[in-house]
């Protein structure tokens, strides 16, 4: 029997799995969804999925846009609020007394007074009803009347020759003679009206010349903000006034109204209203608020001329000025010991007006002193003199003005002296401006303006010429003499 070991039966792997195999499908949402351990920024962001990084770069981008956006608006809005409201409110000087908080005056309100005070001066040379229009339509009769004087003249001259050649006897002599006298009157007469022409013309150019001169950014500038100064001390006396007082200085708005018509009408022909108003950067309601304050100023300079009467209280007074307060103690001391007043002022006074009189002043109204020999600066002396507290030949404390020292004595007063007609006059128009520096000797202070805004190119508009314009060699009349040719047109100035 044959011996046979049983064998195992050998497996063989198929070649096919006997199961069907599963296969997982990667779609693009999975891939999205599966971490990748790869850093986002700086080292962080492994464990983020890649979704979630792209979210977060899309996030930062539109975070950055919107950032640089409002950084934008930021800038603008800063910028636009610096233009508008920062810079226009930043102070050009201010105001303060005893009774007048202190306030200041915004670059706003100097640049549209000083848009009006600008083209007021141009209206006075060139408006249509100004200084220029005047010359021209002086010399325009002016020309004319040459005409009539030159046939005049020619009648006088064939008048002469035909008496000349008249016979001595001849019946017609008496009434060619008396044609001739006639025509001899005609001529002088015609030859003054237009000599009259001739000086009116001349006139017109010597004061466009003048304001020419005037016609610059500084004396515009400085004037708008002495004016914006003033009146808030105008402003601040007339709300401790009756309200029939403040009924006469504060304008109406009828007042305003009429003054703005007559602006308007008396613009250069080639400033439409509209144009000055754009070219300055201001509004209508700028201007007229401007107006208002040039009408309260003018007001109260009627007002204040009104109460300067005569007769009025004078004073009789001397004084001796000298440069230095040392001095001027050394001869108020000098004076209370006994010396006297008429030799010292001869020896020491430096105002050569009084010197020679032993330094009297005569009689005085009040604010004379300041017109006449304080060079209309300052008001100190006068506010001493006219103090009613004063006695007669009562000594002064050194007073300091106009960069020198006074010793006076006040001598006596009269409640009622009557005032030379030229002299009151004078005062009458210097009422303002008295007015003004007294107020100053009371305390109130103005400050002195900040030249760089004064002249800043958005305060200034740039039309306002920043000099004078040079001087040419004055013309003469426009017409020459009887029988001569009439003169050429009146010269033009450069336009502001």
């Amino acid at each position: 029997m044959k011996n046979q070991t049983a064998r195992r039966p050998v497996n063989k792997r198929p070649t096919r799995s006997a199961q069907t195999r599963t296969y997982t499908r990667q779609t693009a949402a999975h891939v999205e969804a599966r971490r990748d351990g790869q850093p986002l920024i700086f080292g962080w962001g492994g464990h983020l999925t890649k979704t979630e990084k792209t979210q977060l770069q899309r996030l930062a981008i539109w975070s950055f846009i919107g950032l640089i956006v409002a950084l934008v608006i930021v800038v603008f809005v800063g910028y636009w609020i610096n233009l508008n409201v920062i810079i226009p409110n930043q102070p050009v000087a201010s105001v303060e007394g005893p009774s007048i908080p202190k306030e200041s005056i915004p670059q706003s309100d100097y640049h549209k007074l000083v848009a009006l005070n600008g083209q007021l001066s141009e209206n006075q040379m060139k408006g249509k009803n100004g200084l220029r229009a005047q010359a021209d339509n002086a010399h325009t009769k002016s020309v004319n009347e040459q005409k009539t004087v030159d046939a005049d003249t020619k009648t006088v001259n064939d008048l002469t020759t035909k008496l000349k050649a008249l016979p001595a006897n001849s019946n017609q002599r008496a009434d060619l003679q008396k044609q001739l006298d006639a025509g001899k009157a005609k001529l002088t007469t015609d030859t003054k009206i237009k000599q009259g022409y001739d000086t009116q013309y001349n006139s017109f150019s010597q004061q466009e010349t003048l304001q020419e001169q005037l016609f610059t950014q500084s004396q515009v500038g400085t004037t708008s903000a002495q004016w914006l100064q003033e009146d808030i001390v105008i402003r601040n006396w007339l709300n401790k006034q009756s309200t029939d007082i403040q009924n006469k200085i504060n304008p109406s708005s009828g007042a305003v109204t009429k003054a703005m018509n007559d602006f308007k009408a008396n613009l250069p022909s080639d400033t439409p209203y509209s144009k000055f108003l754009s070219s300055s950067n201001v509004s209508d309601g700028d201007i007229q608020q401007m107006m208002a304050l040039k009408l309260r100023r003018d007001n109260m300079q009627s007002y204040l001329a009104s109460q300067i009467t005569s007769p009025t209280r004078q004073v009789n007074a001397r004084a001796i000025t000298v440069a230095t307060a040392k001095d001027a103690n050394t001869i108020l001391n000098q004076l209370k010991g006994g010396a006297d007043f008429h030799k010292l002022a001869s020896q020491k006074s430096l105002d050569n007006n009084t010197k020679s009189k032993g330094g009297e002043l005569g009689w005085l109204a009040p604010g004379q002193y300041m017109l006449d020999d304080g060079s209309n600066i300052a008001a100190t002396v006068d506010n001493w003199l006219m103090d009613p507290a004063r006695t007669n030949n009562e000594f002064s404390p050194v007073l300091s003005e106009n960069g020198t020292f006074h010793v006076l004595q006040f001598e006596s007063a009269d409640p009622s002296r009557a005032v030379d007609p030229a002299k009151l006059k004078a005062l009458q128009g210097n009422a303002l401006k008295y007015w003004i520096e007294s107020q100053k000797v009371k305390g109130v202070k103005l400050s002195d303006p900040d030249t760089n805004k004064l002249f800043d190119a958005s305060n200034m508009p740039s039309w306002i010429p920043a000099s004078p314009p040079s001087q040419s060699t004055p013309g003469g009349a426009p017409g020459g003499a009887p029988g001569g040719v009439p003169g050429g047109a009146p010269g033009t100035s450069p336009q502001g």
